[in-house]
């Protein structure tokens, strides 16, 4: 099962928290759009991980995000 964003410790405002969800859900629809994603548990958590261990080390730009952890699981993909 896959921790949604809202769940993660109170460490994260409203406004990070937002921009965090937003930068998730615009890569897993770019994901999904390119037709790659083979266990989508597995692709979610990769894409929710990056942008958290992102988010943690103060990157706020969600188009960043985005970018980041699309690549990440890509490379996990070995895409």
């Amino acid at each position: 099962m896959v921790m949604r964003l809202e769940e993660l410790p109170k460490m994260y405002g409203p406004e990070t928290l937002s921009l965090m969800d937003r930068a998730l859900e615009q890569a897993w629809r770019e994901l999904k759009r390119r037709g790659n994603v083979v266990d989508a548990n597995a692709a979610r958590s990769r894409l929710t991980t990056t942008i958290v261990a992102l988010a943690s080390v103060g990157e706020t730009d969600s188009a960043k995000l985005k970018r980041f952890a699309l690549n990440a699981s890509s490379r996990a993909s070995g895409l």
